[in-house]
């Protein structure tokens, strides 16, 4: 008696190591793009990325380098309301943007505050309020305890033209108007004070 023929294979079971190995693939490159961001990216308690509609940016992934420039004359709106010419007054100067929505500028600004009182004879401060109304800005400021000179950068463009695109972002200029270095997120109270040795040599 001949054999009988085997029942045919469901169509399961024919295609199974297919989609097995198409699961695998398909996580193998999830899990590849997930390690290539993860490790490139700067993490959002550092820095935030401008998005004047948010309420807290997302995280901020490049800059641009500025440093060995001229510091662009650009104009200010102080608080009181005055405009200034953004430039330094026969000191260096150093230039720290902020918001109110930038969770790591309300830490950084007491440090900074601290840094420019043990060190006002020698330097210049400037806290520039990026794209904010003036009631924001003033309620950071009292917030915070800050008594350096305030400004406001009404449509954004002293950041862009500092080569900024996070906050915080703090730049450092020379007496003669060079800009020596920025920074792209939340600074502690020694490296403020090391930008200020920089600057100053003391």
């Amino acid at each position: 008696m001949e054999p009988a023929p085997l029942p045919p294979q469901p169509v399961m079971r024919r295609y199974l190591p297919l989609t097995v190995a198409g699961l695998i693939v398909v996580g193998f490159a999830i899990a590849l793009i997930i390690s290539i961001s993860g490790g490139s990216s700067t993490t959002s308690s550092d820095v935030t990325k401008l998005d004047p509609n948010a309420t807290q940016p997302p995280e901020l992934v490049i800059t641009n380098d500025v440093a060995g420039t001229r510091l662009p004359n650009i104009p200010y709106v102080a608080f009181d309301g005055s405009t200034k010419d953004l430039a330094p007054n026969d000191k260096p100067l150093l230039i720290n943007v902020w918001s109110s929505t930038c969770v790591p500028c309300i830490t950084e600004m007491p440090a900074l505050e601290k840094v420019w009182q043990a060190n006002r004879n020698d330097i210049d401060v400037l806290g520039l309020d990026y794209l904010e109304p003036p009631e924001l800005g003033q309620a950071m400021a009292d917030r915070t305890g800050v008594t350096y000179p305030l400004g406001r950068d009404v449509n954004g463009s002293i950041l862009r033209s500092l080569g900024g695109i996070g906050l915080p972002y703090t730049v450092l200029v020379a007496s003669n108007g060079t800009i020596l270095a920025t920074h792209s997120g939340a600074l502690t109270e020694a490296q403020f004070a090391t930008l200020v040795k920089t600057a100053t040599g003391n």
